[in-house]
Formats: C-alpha cells, structure tokens, sequence
C-alpha cells in the first residue's frame, strides 16, 4: 500500500513539474514571466500585500507578540467564512501551534487546528476544513520548504479533486524539487524582477524560491 502511494504522490509531482517546465522557459521570462511579475508591482492590492507579507515571513517574534495576529492575517489572505470566536482560540493557542512547525509536525497541525474547524455561521457552529488557511500559515513558517495554496492554483496543476492538504504537499514537492533542478532559470527570474522593481518595493532577495513561483502562478491561475 505504502509504495502504491508514493507512486501516487510521484506521478501527480511530475506533472506539476512539467506543468511548471511548459510554462517557465527562456523565451517566456521576457514576456509572460515578467508580466505576472510586473502585476504584482502595478497592483496596490498587492503590493500593500507583498509588504505585510515581507513583515511576518519567517517573524516568529512578531507572530507570538501580536495581540491580533489570526485576525489580520485572516483580512490579509482575504480568508472567507471564519469567525472571530475560532481566530480568538488560534491566538490562544499560538505557543502550541508554533511548536508543532518547529517540529515538522504539519499533518498534526493540520488536524489538530485545521481539518475540521468549528465555525459559527449563521448561529450555527459548522465543521469547516480550512486547508487553503493551513497552506498559508505553513509557508510564513516554512517559506522554503511549502507554498501557499488556494483553489485556482489547485485547478490549474490539475489537482481540483485532491484535498489541500495533499495538493499543499504535491506542488510544494513540484516547486521545491524544479527550483533544485533549474536553479539557471529561477535566478533569471529572480534578476528579471530586480529589474522590473526599480525602487525594490517587493524586496526580492528575501523573496525564496517557493515564492517566486507562488507570484508567477497565482497570477496565472487567477487572471481568468
């Protein structure tokens, strides 16, 4: 069973990697690369988002200090249908979450805090699984190893029927593993947005590679 999954897990890798390798190209960097990236400089949108973003990548300080973290993070990932009740016991649980990453104990953050949120909508409390908000909240922690994940993203690497949670570990795997084996077009991009972002509004030294991708296919799976 144990070997029928990985086989699973490398077939569905590889076809986001050749997704991914049809897509980036030498030819393409000049035109379609650049203008998902020049997207992300022309939008206020999201170049007020990139600066929250570039704030609390990697900041464990600021996530333990802040009084309101889940809530803000909440308005800036424009997370729907999340109450403030369940935010409230995010912010209350914050030493053990953080824990967890430190840890590498995603699957048990993700069932512990995530799979099967309690919800008030409506009056009602409602079990939600909150994947796209677990992918997003991995990254901050983990920019390097995960990527941020939301619906358009899943569909477009042909991973609609997948959960998150799966999908979250396929096209991390997939971004991880093309950035390793083509580190030449990745520093093309990487320079490209240097050039582009004259007064460095978007910092790209501190953007990883994970996130280069992430800006490149957000904007591809969502412009339609």
């Amino acid at each position: 069973m144990t070997t029928k999954i990985l086989l699973y897990f490398d077939i569905l890798t590889q076809q986001v990697k050749d997704k991914i390798s049809n897509y980036i190209t030498d030819k393409t960097i000049n035109h379609a690369i650049s203008t998902a990236l020049e997207f992300h400089l022309m939008s206020k949108g999201s170049v007020d988002f990139q600066d929250y973003y570039l704030r609390t990548i990697s900041n464990t300080e600021y996530f333990l200090s802040a009084n309101n973290f889940f809530r803000v993070f909440k308005k800036r990932y424009a997370l729907q249908a999340i109450d403030n009740n369940y935010l409230d016991w995010l912010e209350q649980e914050k030493q053990s979450i953080i824990q967890l990453i430190d840890n590498n104990q995603l699957t048990k953050l993700y069932f512990n805090y995530f799979a099967r949120a309690q919800i008030l909508h409506n009056n009602e409390i409602v079990v939600r699984d909150l994947g796209s908000f677990f992918t997003k909240f991995v990254h901050t922690f983990k920019p390097n190893d995960f990527c941020p994940l939301d619906n358009p993203i899943k569909k477009y690497f042909g991973l609609s029927r997948e959960s998150f949670y799966i999908a979250f570990l396929i096209v991390s795997r997939a971004y991880r593993e093309w950035t390793t084996d083509n580190k030449r077009l990745i520093e093309q991009i990487r320079q490209r947005l240097k050039q582009l972002d004259k007064t460095a509004r978007l910092e790209s030294d501190r953007m990883t590679d994970l996130k280069l991708l992430d800006l490149i296919f957000w904007y591809e799976a969502n412009r339609g």
